[in-house]
């Protein structure tokens, strides 16, 4: 036992003393050669560039290096399995060098291949170029498209007690078309801006409306107490699980309306009370097990209006419909609810009239689908907003 003990701990110095030394995965089998039969397509805001790979064995990728207008550094990675790799980033229509090389798995470079890519106008540029900033009821309205849908932020800026332009809000979006309203400023002529950025580092200059003035649009919040909760013929109830018809309308974030199950499409109609030229509906998602997104809280809906009174009868044939639209989850579709998503939902979703709307009395909504896919809805609140006439 006790010459056991003592040839176990010699092996164990012997191996605790061994230097450990790191050597490449790889092996190197030298240099590898460049990429052949270069050929660049020019695309908006960067370019596809195709080429031939060697038949080299040991290549696993190629990379492409090139400098932006604005002097940051890009690389792009392709693999083997492609002859082709896009470098993107610019914002201007100039020829710009980009250097190619091959890469073996022993992370060895070729030497580098030249080639010129000249750039069409990048999509931050387009987008620029149609912003439209108007006045609106409170503010100013902000529109553009976006045709390839790329993920760019959006600063808007007024002035601020002093006078001085400040930033007031951040959006990032990527939507095909965008819409984005200031609000809150009282209707005397003031300044309203923006800058369009993108995810690499560059960005416009402010762009300002015609004139650069712009005076908004006397707004204010609907008074609920002359609204009710009307009951025409082919109207849901709301009145199932501890919910009414008139707790969407209660200024009360914890309660809210419940249809019954198998109600979808589920309408209901408000009547303001008065007449208003209508600027902006907002609706409140009920928070359900802390969250929202979900359970039957609506998702998709259809917007009508009318002026007189309706018959009882609901007949839709006297309604004016204005919107088919959804509410929008910031972070996308899935189940994942992000400190962002949860923001907006405590806001309130925003779905603003068209300013040449005339004005109306009666609002119907109908929903027609939920973010848990229920068979009933139970929308906790109805803001509107607009100018009573």
């Amino acid at each position: 036992m006790k010459y056991s003990f003592l040839i176990i701990s010699g092996l164990l110095m012997v191996l605790g003393c061994t230097k450990k030394v790191n050597e490449p995965i790889s092996k190197s089998l030298g240099k590898p050669m460049q990429v052949t039969e270069v050929k660049v397509e020019n695309l908006a805001g960067g370019a596809l560039i195709s080429y031939r790979i060697p038949n080299q064995q040991d290549i696993i990728s190629v990379k492409a290096t090139y400098t932006l207008e604005t002097g940051k550094k890009m690389e792009a990675m392709a693999s083997i399995y492609e002859n082709k790799i896009t470098v993107v980033g610019f914002n201007d229509e100039k020829a710009h060098e980009v250097m190619l090389y091959t890469v073996n798995r022993a992370q060895e470079v070729s030497d580098p291949v030249s080639c010129t890519v000249q750039p069409l106008e990048s999509p931050l540029s387009q987008v620029a170029k149609t912003m439209f900033i108007q006045g609106d009821f409170g503010g100013a309205r902000y529109s553009w498209a976006n045709e390839f849908k790329s993920p760019l932020t959006f600063e808007f800026f007024t002035p601020d007690s002093l006078g001085r332009m400040a930033l007031v809000r951040i959006v990032n979006s990527q939507l095909l078309e965008g819409l984005q309203s200031l609000r809150g400023y009282k209707p005397q002529p003031r300044p309203f801006g923006v800058v369009v950025k993108d995810n690499f580092g560059n960005r416009s200059d402010t762009i300002f409306p015609t004139g650069r003035l712009i005076t908004p649009l006397y707004e204010e919040k609907l008074s609920k107490s002359r609204m009710r909760i009307m009951k025409l013929a082919n109207d849901q109830n709301f009145t199932n699980f501890e919910g009414s018809d008139q707790k969407i309308i209660d200024d009360d974030l914890n309660s809210f309306g419940h249809s019954p199950s198998s109600s979808l499409p589920a309408p209901f109609t408000i009547d303001l009370g008065v007449v208003a030229k209508v600027s902006r509906l907002v609706i409140f998602q009920r928070r359900y097990s802390n969250s929202y997104y979900n359970w039957g809280n609506p998702r998709a809906f259809d917007l009508y209006v009318r002026t007189t009174a309706p018959s009882q009868s609901g007949d839709w044939a006297e309604w004016t419909k204005i919107k088919d639209t959804e509410i929008m989850k910031p972070s996308g579709p899935s189940s994942t609810v992000t400190d962002d998503d949860l923001r907006v939902a405590e806001a309130g979703h925003e779905f603003t009239f068209d300013l040449s709307q005339e004005p109306v009395r009666y609002i119907r909504i109908v929903v027609k689908s939920t973010w848990g896919s229920t068979t009933f809805t139970h929308p906790a609140e109805i803001d509107v907003f607009g100018e009573p006439k």
